[in-house]
């Protein structure tokens, strides 16, 4: 089943294609793979639990990326170099929070010399770096770890830190492991308070529970709807979900791409430092739809802009802030830009290194605004005039529309480029940098007028001008909303969406788009928690109706 169009302008109620609204198969939760810790979320639990100023995880370590996101259980496997790797950062952990008092004291608030003062630290180093209580079985095995180092003679720190290493290298510390008691039962149950804990602070920091939330699965009100939602209150208010801002939408919006992009010569505007102020716009923009409350569909269109000394002078946009780096929100309305496809990092990422692409713009909206990823191009495109060193194009005389026009001539490019090519020509006014234009190179005034075949959400087809139609025909667009959700459950849940997930999407959609609360991106992250699919799981083997799509 796939995601229908809700109905109105972006407001209405989405609808799903479910044959029957009681089956089992409507009420399945899903299923999940154990979860290796990525990078982001290794280093930040480490920083949490640990107090430890070090980053181990680098760009050398082991990831995987699957439906626009690098937190999907399925790709985040482990092989003999990567655990190395763990057991190594490991070592230089446990090193580091025994030399420091003020870490050592997280776990060891007695003498370890005294009876009973190593297993009582052990236990609470395990409970939180297991983000649950150890049974009596493991609490003997590290309590081993301990008493066989100072069995051969070493003293009670250094063998109280092989212990910790034990733990920090052990699979239930790297991993997010949720328990099956039938793991071939496909029936549905739900988790337990201490992995509801773990899916809620991973959703939202990218790290495991502190210790308010551990608090609220050990005395078992977690599970508790009034106080789930109120710690996820809770922890948006936190400022560690700006890590929820800078891993989702720096993932899903292309801000980390925006630091990497190749810019030709011909934009010499764009340093590093308008590079990096570019990207951090982009997550500063979305990071106000999540604290203001402000309504999602506002998003495509609201005037504001986060600017530094580089960026406002690149906008002309007056501010106080002229210092690279130091960021002051703004609501200007004299430089002919506005809400997100105004912002300079989309504008760049979203164009090739030498000249603005609207196939790339509009293909980028229809995917990843809308949920309607067009099929890939056929085998042996033809390259645009303009991209053919053959042609013999004098940059001089560019004109991308022209070129676009002359290619979709072609029948076996027209159909598809008529889906989202429309998106992108709308832009043609800001540049591979994102600078407002008028002309072409060639001189020709740029025409950003445009028209949309008839489709489902628009079964009359659409026409819009410029920025502003676009950034209309989008917030109305009844795909809109429901594209949110979908990359917010995906990302929520650690896993790709499949058609027994459409009925939980549906009600938390219900939840979002009806009453008269501001469909806030707070509320609609509430209405996802709020889901079977998110409290429950199953095991069994995957069947046919959960494959990747």
């Amino acid at each position: 089943m796939v995601l229908a169009c809700s109905g109105g302008q972006g407001h209405g109620t989405a609808t799903t294609g479910r044959t029957d609204g009681g089956s089992a198969a409507a009420l399945d939760p899903g299923r999940k793979d154990m979860h290796r810790l990525n990078s982001t979320e290794y280093n930040a639990t480490v920083q949490d639990v640990l107090g430890t100023r070090l980053q181990p995880a680098t760009g050398s370590w082991r990831g995987g990326e699957l439906a626009g996101f690098d937190n999907i259980a399925s790709v985040l496997g482990i092989d003999e170099a990567q655990y190395n790797r763990y057991f190594n950062a490991a070592n230089d952990l446990a090193t580091e929070v025994l030399a420091s008092e003020s870490l050592r004291r997280r776990f060891v608030s007695c003498a370890l010399s005294d009876p009973g003062c190593a297993g009582s630290s052990i236990e609470a180093a395990g409970a939180r770096l297991f983000r649950r209580p150890l049974d009596r079985e493991e609490l003997d095995t590290y309590e081993r770890v301990y008493d066989s180092a100072r069995a051969l003679g070493d003293d009670e720190t250094t063998a109280f830190a092989l212990a910790l290493q034990a733990l920090l290298s052990s699979a239930e510390f790297l991993y997010r492991i949720e328990v099956d008691a039938n793991p071939e039962s496909i029936e549905s149950h739900t988790l337990g308070p201490f992995e509801l804990a773990s899916r809620l602070s991973y959703f939202l920091w990218s790290s495991g529970p502190d210790d308010a939330l551990y608090q609220a699965a050990a005395d078992g009100s977690l599970i508790e709807p009034a106080t789930l939602a109120a710690n996820v209150d809770r922890m948006l208010d936190d400022p560690r979900s700006d890590r929820l801002i800078a891993n989702f939408a720096g993932q899903w919006l292309g801000a980390r791409d925006v630091l990497s992009h190749a810019v030709a010569p011909d934009y010499p505007a764009w340093t590093p430092q308008m590079a990096y102020a570019a990207s951090e716009e982009i997550v500063l923009y979305f990071s106000d739809f999540v604290h203001s409350g402000r309504s999602w569909f506002e998003f495509p269109r609201a005037d504001i802009n986060f600017v530094d000394g580089v960026l406002g002078y690149t906008y002309g946009i007056p501010t106080t802030s002229v210092d690279p780096g130091v960021f002051e929100r703004v609501e200007y309305h004299g430089d002919r830009r506005a809400g997100f496809f105004g912002l300079a990092g989309f504008l760049a990422v979203s164009s090739f290194d030498r000249r603005t692409s609207p196939s790339r713009r509009g293909r980028w909206i229809a995917g990843s605004l809308l949920c309607a990823e067009p099929p890939p191009p056929p085998p042996n495109v033809p390259k645009l005039d303009v991209d053919d060193p053959d042609a013999g194009v004098d940059p001089s005389k560019l004109n991308v529309r022209q070129a676009l026009e002359a290619h979709r001539a072609n029948p076996g490019c027209a159909g598809c480029h008529a889906l989202f090519d429309a998106y992108g020509l709308a832009l043609e006014q800001f540049d591979a940098i994102g600078d407002y234009r008028s002309s072409y190179p060639d001189g020709t005034p740029i025409d950003v007028s445009v028209a949309l075949p008839p489709s489902e959400g628009h079964p009359d087809g659409l026409t819009f001008e410029g920025l502003d139609g676009l950034s209309q025909a989008v917030s109305a667009d009844p795909r809109f909303g429901a594209c949110l959700a979908r990359k917010l459950f995906t990302y929520g849940l650690g896993r790709v969406m499949t058609a027994s997930d459409e009925p939980h999407l549906q009600r938390a959609l219900d939840i979002w788009l009806t009453g008269n609360q501001t469909p806030s991106i707070r509320r609609l992250i509430q209405a996802l928690i709020s889901t079977e699919a998110f409290r429950s799981r199953r095991g069994g083997a995957v069947r046919d109706d959960e494959r990747m799509r």
